[in-house]
């Protein structure tokens, strides 16, 4: 447990080593300040994403930070990190000792009850709420194990009766948890539940959940959870920007009925893969050739990483606070996203990510 001594960690210095490389075509310098400056008080974690816009004002950035309780964050987060101390903006504020609570409870015991069911907790922060003394997230998305097989329905019971709750301080009421259980049952023929994402903030009650799912499997799942005639034509869109990518994940929202809104979001491990992808983005007007361009020379890893072996260095935040700054990022594009509203437009996002590695010693 840290003492009142313990250094406070910070995530300042993991943001200005991503600054300068942070394409302003996306990114605007403003929105890049914005984040520098709220990330004063926040804790470090050894994954951070940005959600920006393929069109649009490049100033509306998101912040997003990945709690994990293998990199040390969630220690920091929930208070039993032993040497890094939180923020006192954050550690005084309702909105972060609620999700410091949860994070003891998902993950300080080793043989917690909850702790099999979640593996990671991603906060996002909207640009709105980033200034003042304390930047407070508006969305959290719980990353599942896999709910394939007869353990699915426990572990949709236990965020829906237990996890959820906990994080919005308020019960799901009966309509919703019996639509988001009979949804993940529906879609499991053809998808399994990836993330589970709730409003902190937002006045949005909808609950989403994050499938799997094969790109030609898109218009079956969307049929089996229920959304008619918008399931095949909301398949064929995506095969269009899909092209031949196989990750994919489709995102619904639930409250006490289904949709509106549908997102799908395309995944591309490879840099050729990410070229294709936005050159169709771009085709749709869904993306600007400007934007596209700036958008390649995100993805770089550090020269150092080449020829190093993957044992000497390491995910887990350093104890010494003045090494904080020292973490080797690894800059990806994570996924782009399309929305597909009920009007039949469409609204295109891209999440850019930077994994830290620190070497060990």
């Amino acid at each position: 447990m840290p003492t009142a001594s313990s250094p406070v960690a910070s995530l300042a210095p993991q943001l200005a080593k991503l600054a300068p490389h942070l394409p302003p075509e996306i990114v605007s310098p403003a929105a890049v300040a914005q984040m520098q400056r709220a990330a004063g008080p926040l804790f470090p974690a050894s994954g951070v994403g940005f959600e920006a816009r393929l069109t649009g004002d490049p100033s509306h950035v998101d912040l997003c930070v990945r709690v994990s309780p293998k990199d040390g964050s969630a220690a920091i987060l929930g208070g039993w990190h032993g040497d890094h101390a939180l923020a006192p903006p954050l550690a005084e504020d309702t909105y972060w000792q609620r999700l410091s609570r949860l994070s003891r409870l998902l993950w300080a015991a080793d043989d917690g009850l909850l702790k099999p069911f979640v593996n990671r907790m991603g906060l996002e922060l909207d640009k709105g709420d980033l200034d003042g003394a304390c930047a407070r997230p508006s969305i959290v998305f719980f990353d599942l194990p896999d709910t394939d097989g007869p353990n699915s329905a426990g572990l949709v019971r236990t965020l829906t009766d237990i996890v959820l709750p906990l994080a919005l301080e308020k019960s799901l009421g009966k309509v919703q948890r019996r639509l988001i259980a009979a949804a993940v049952a529906a879609a499991a023929p053809v998808a399994g539940l990836r993330h589970i994402g709730a409003s902190l903030r937002r006045p949005d009650p909808a609950v989403r959940l994050v499938f799997r799912v094969p790109l030609a499997g898109i218009a079956e799942c969307l049929t089996r959870l229920g959304f008619g005639e918008r399931a095949g034509p909301i398949g064929k869109g995506a095969s269009i920007i899909g092209g031949d990518l196989t990750e994919i994940s489709l995102q619904v929202d639930i409250t006490e009925t289904l949709g509106p809104r549908v997102g799908v979001e395309f995944h591309a491990s490879k840099a050729e893969d990410w070229i294709g992808l936005l050159r169709r983005l771009t085709m749709h007007g869904l993306c600007s050739v400007e934007r596209a361009v700036a958008l390649a020379g995100w993805q770089r890893a550090p020269a150092e990483l080449v020829d190093m072996p993957r044992d000497s260095y390491s995910t887990l935040l350093p104890s010494d606070p003045a090494r904080l700054g020292q973490g080797m990022p690894v800059r990806l594009l994570n996924h782009a996203k399309v929305s597909f509203m009920p009007d039949g437009s469409l609204e295109a996002k891209i999440y850019l990510y930077a994994g830290f590695v620190w070497l060990r010693g």
